[in-house]
């Protein structure tokens, strides 16, 4: 990607999955009456960090959607914990108002550089 430096590029990667993740909960909890109904969850923070330890492109971290089947459920085979998913929903959507907030911080000091110190 050209013009984007590596945090800019990390910080997108993550809002995407973050976006993607609020989805993915919010169909758990539409579906917590659901029998049978199995939860999903996003997989990304982890696949990243391997890919920067081992110096690989953050664009090339796609996050991935994985349905739980083997945590155990109610008797009409549902395993959507409401309090759990309410909780991992509040968590995501601190983390994205994180990711955001820094990704308005490198815009900001780019206006910065560019304006030679002015705002």
């Amino acid at each position: 990607m050209v013009g984007k430096d590596l945090a800019t590029r990390i910080l997108e990667r993550g809002l995407e999955a973050a976006s993607l993740r609020q989805r993915i909960l919010a169909h758990n909890v539409a579906n917590v009456a659901t029998p049978g109904f199995k939860r999903s969850r996003v997989e990304f923070e982890d696949q990243l960090a391997v890919a920067l330890a081992e110096g690989q492109d953050p664009d090339a971290v796609v996050p991935r959607v994985e349905v739980d089947k083997d945590s155990e459920g109610r008797p009409d085979g549902n395993n959507v914990d409401i309090e759990l998913e309410m909780t991992r929903m509040a968590e995501n959507q601190i983390f994205y108002a994180a990711l955001t907030r820094e990704l308005s911080n490198q815009f900001e000091r780019l206006r910065m550089a560019i304006n030679d110190g002015r705002r």
